[in-house]
């Protein structure tokens, strides 16, 4: 199945609202607790979580670039 853009950013904009209530009551001992990822490295859920923002932030300004890039290509 093949997602156009739009409906990309709906489902982005669906997992965050449906994640932002558990983070909202997420416990000071749950955001430390350990885990493994999948490359053996170990992280609390605190640093995961990070890691992933991060990640995202870093993923849309690449979009952002990308477009404006696009945007003065085109004039």
């Amino acid at each position: 199945m093949k997602l156009d853009r739009e409906q990309h950013l709906l489902l982005f904009q669906l997992l965050r609202a449906h994640m932002q209530p558990m983070l909202i009551h997420l416990t000071a001992e749950q955001g430390d607790r350990v885990g493994v990822y999948e490359d053996g490295g170990r992280f609390t859920f605190r640093q995961m979580l990070e890691y992933r923002v991060k990640h995202v932030r870093i993923h849309l300004a690449q979009m952002e670039r990308v477009k404006e890039e696009y945007c003065h290509s085109r004039v």
